[in-house]
């Protein structure tokens, strides 16, 4: 297999779900818009986005939370999407509303703001206004639900409901668009997941 990777919170989530289940694939590294949108990398991914990875019989599959979901089919051992359909239904929920809720409210203000995206999408900077506005009360939410004193997003072990906040702080460090000090709960798990190994991945 073949693993493309570049640097972008999407490809953090699969390199993050790599190093928890202590998977190794080699890795092409790209830098995003300069190799990702050449017509070479195209033929991988017509979108010219990453992350994407290309298993051996020369199948390709794109989007990060698909690569995880075929990797942990793959290789099931250290589950980090569930053990039974209870477990399963809970993380794939936790997982989906903080990518719905706080990844993605990160990552449109990033499409809408940065010339990286220009000519990408139609930027429209009162949009990406709103969405900047929108990123405490998204935080301040999280926190009202974890002050349960739950260790983990989903529960009591770590999942991919982690790695999905894992991938939101990575995108809030680099935008200086951290966590709000009120949210303590939050607080304490963002540095429970800054202390794991695979924070560095």
């Amino acid at each position: 297999m073949k693993f493309y990777n570049a640097m972008s919170g999407n490809t953090k989530r699969v390199r993050i779900f790599l190093a928890e289940k202590d998977i190794d694939i080699p890795r092409i590294d790209l830098e995003l818009g300069r190799d990702t949108r050449t017509a070479e990398y195209r033929k991988i991914n017509s979108l010219g986005e990453v992350p994407a990875l290309e298993l051996d019989d020369g199948e390709v599959i794109t989007e990060s939370r698909a690569i995880c979901r075929y990797l942990e089919r793959q290789f099931p051992e250290h589950p980090l999407m569930g053990r039974t359909p209870a477990e399963e239904g809970k993380i794939a929920m936790w997982s989906d509303r903080i990518h719905g809720h706080l990844f993605m409210t990160y990552g449109l203000y990033v499409r809408h703001t940065l010339d990286l995206f220009d000519g990408v999408v139609d930027q429209v900077p009162e949009f990406a206004r709103t969405m900047l506005k929108a990123i405490p009360e998204k935080w301040t939410w999280l926190d009202s639900e974890m002050s349960d004193g739950r260790p983990f997003i989903a529960g009591k072990t770590f999942s991919f409901a982690d790695i999905e906040g894992m991938t939101t702080m990575m995108i809030a460090d680099a935008l200086d668009l951290g966590i709000p000090e009120a949210c303590r709960h939050v607080h304490a798990w963002a540095n429970a997941m800054r202390t794991r190994p695979s924070w560095q991945a």
